[in-house]
């Protein structure tokens, strides 16, 4: 995995991606690992002991709310939010022996869920609220999980 996935959304996306590919390609009767090599690495080197090679060349994370709602009684107050995640990834399958493209896919993923994103607390003088931030990269690791299981399913041909 290259240095440009090493921030927040864009890192958890990449890393389901990996995992979750590897997973889908041995359920499906591949005997697949991860190389722990970048493409130019490996080129560099030269072939290894695969067959093929999958490598996540970019992927793509976003989120927007589309709406929301907050609502309060007493001292908590819960906000609530239309979230549409959206992840995007591009993948390239490599012959193992002569490390030529054999196939790209450009894949993609809208996960839409209603989630909670942000909670408050307070009383007459003082308020706080808490941001839910974190809520989002689950809406992340579902996109993410699909677009792996859609590589899977083109790679193995179905």
């Amino acid at each position: 995995m290259s240095d440009r996935f090493g921030y927040g959304a864009e890192r958890t996306v990449a890393n389901t991606i990996q995992n979750d590919l590897r997973r889908e390609l041995r359920a499906l009767g591949f005997d697949a690992f991860d190389a722990r090599v970048t493409y130019d690495d490996l080129y560099r080197r030269g072939p290894a002991d695969a067959d093929f090679y999958v490598e996540v060349v970019s992927s793509h994370a976003a989120n927007r709310e589309i709406g929301g709602i907050g609502t309060g009684a007493g001292p908590i107050a819960v906000e609530v939010a239309i979230v549409v995640a959206r992840v995007a990834a591009e993948l390239r399958l490599y012959d193992g022996r002569t490390l030529d493209v054999i196939e790209r896919y450009d894949l993609q993923k809208n996960n839409t869920a209603v989630v909670p994103t942000a909670i408050g607390v307070g009383g007459r003088s003082v308020w706080a609220a808490i941001m839910l931030p974190f809520v989002q990269y689950g809406q992340y690791r579902a996109a993410a999980r699909e677009v792996a299981h859609q590589a899977a399913a083109r790679i193995a041909g179905r």
